[in-house]
């Protein structure tokens, strides 16, 4: 086991890092700004560090800090660690940080640089996945540099059409559909062309967004723990979780599908040789065809749903493969029982870049959580401050029970009790969601909140 693991992260998901590493017995790092000494992250951890340059005036820029793998690397090195987790966000997916570790003998817990650099390559992707058998939308056959190359695509896929850029890993912020000329002529006076890429995918009308999580060893061997839903979403932004996926569970031959899907997702990491904890990403239409979508390779938020249901630690299981151990012995015998539901907290957003308003968090209150029921995490507490830069979540709270509807009743009782002020957060949604009839009924698709929100 490595010995001592930097964090590379802040909030939430550091605190969590933190907590594994500790009960399977790896010392750990925090990173933290100037005058970030006692917040949640630094103080799970055995040591903390200061990245980033000293606080004059207002707080330090993340990209001078938690974003600087400059500053990162000089941590990791200066307190020893022979490990870096990237946690969720930030630079988990950057092969820059990747190959920045592999330079200086510092073990990344996720893939190689090499790997980040496919994965992040949406066409790559595209192309293995319907190599190795999976059912792809009709889109773009090649990156598009310029608009007469998308006015051609656009003629031979047809309407209706998405655009996304080419690169990156997760979902993209897709521009609105594609159904006219006119509509086309607008997107691409939008776009910015230089130096950018993108392609169009056929829109799927009212999907459900569908991961089936996996575990793979690089070595042939490859399991899937769980699948979950992620389709309660506000300006593509993920705000409710479920596993087992309601999106299967509500189809006729729901059986048949999640055998089908989870074959798919493993068919695909084999093909990848894929190692580490990771996850298949599918849309799935009203009547039941699933289609791929993309490739995460890391750690994602929701994986908290798929961890209660399965009642396995994934944090583990990522860092003992990334340690070079074979598959851990109880992946293999996982077998998921009842439901669990995982709420993001977050704080306002700006609507013109998606970024928190700052604010400060005076009053943090939970309710109890009790173990194996509801699991909080989070990175505020009494006096916290949000800054634009941040990432907008505070917290995720993640509920199990051994049906859906105990599940969602326990979730929103968690929700309704919890305080955070004055911090405007998304608390109200929340409940409004959790309590709307559609989502009480798992009738619901990816613009299910967009609709709830604008209706007031």
């Amino acid at each position: 086991m490595f010995e001592k693991i930097l964090v590379a992260n802040r909030g939430e998901v550091a605190a969590r890092v933190a907590r594994t590493c500790r009960r399977i017995g790896a010392d750990t790092v925090a990173v933290h700004t100037d005058g970030e000494e006692e917040d949640v992250h630094a103080q799970a951890c055995d040591e903390a560090v200061r990245v980033g340059p000293p606080r004059t005036n207002g707080a330090v820029p993340v990209r001078d800090s938690y974003a600087s793998v400059a500053a990162l690397i000089t941590a990791a090195r200066a307190t020893g660690c022979t490990a870096l987790h990237p946690g969720y966000g930030l630079l988990d997916d950057d092969p820059t940080l990747a190959r920045a570790c592999e330079a200086a003998g510092i073990a990344f817990i996720g893939p190689s640089p090499e790997e980040l650099v496919l994965y992040r390559d949406r066409f790559s992707i595209r192309h293995a996945a319907f190599d190795a058998g999976l059912r792809i939308l009709p889109g773009s056959e090649r990156p598009i540099r310029e608009p007469s190359e998308l006015r051609a695509d656009v003629e031979a896929i047809g309407y209706p059409l998405v655009i996304k850029p080419a690169f990156g890993l997760g979902e993209p912020n897709v521009l609105p559909t594609l159904d006219s000329a006119d509509d086309l002529e607008r997107a691409i006076a939008g776009i910015e062309w230089e130096g950018a890429a993108c392609y169009v995918e056929r829109h799927v009308d009212r999907p459900r967004h569908v991961e089936v999580q996996v575990v793979g060893d690089g070595r042939g061997n490859c399991v899937v723990i769980g699948d979950r839903e992620v389709s309660v979403r506000k300006d593509h932004r993920r705000v409710l979780a479920e596993s087992p996926a309601p999106a299967i569970d509500a189809l006729r031959s729901g059986a048949a599908v999640r055998s089908a899907i989870g074959a798919a997702a493993i068919d695909l990491a084999l093909y990848l040789r894929f190692r580490g904890v990771g996850s298949a990403h599918f849309l799935i239409d009203a009547r039941g065809s699933f289609y791929f979508l993309g490739f995460h390779p890391l750690l994602q938020p929701e994986h908290a749903v798929i961890e209660a249901c399965a009642n396995i630690d994934l944090v583990e299981v990522q860092v003992r493969l990334a340690n070079g151990e074979p598959m851990p012995p109880e992946v293999p015998r996982v077998a998921p029982t009842g439901h669990a539901v995982q709420a993001r907290i977050e704080a306002a957003t700006d609507p013109r870049d998606g970024r928190p308003f700052p604010g400060r968090a005076d009053d943090v209150r939970w309710p109890p959580a009790p173990a194996g029921k509801v699991r909080i995490e989070t990175g505020i507490q009494p006096r916290s401050r949000v800054q634009h830069d941040h990432d907008p979540v505070v917290a995720t709270v993640t509920t199990y029970a051994p049906t859906r509807h105990e599940a969602v009743l326990v979730l929103d009782r968690v929700i309704a009790e919890t305080r955070i002020a004055p911090l405007v957060t998304n608390l109200r949604l929340l409940r409004r969601a959790l309590n709307h009839e559609s989502f009480r009924a798992c009738q619901y698709d990816e613009g299910f909140l967009d609709r709830v929100s604008a209706n007031p």
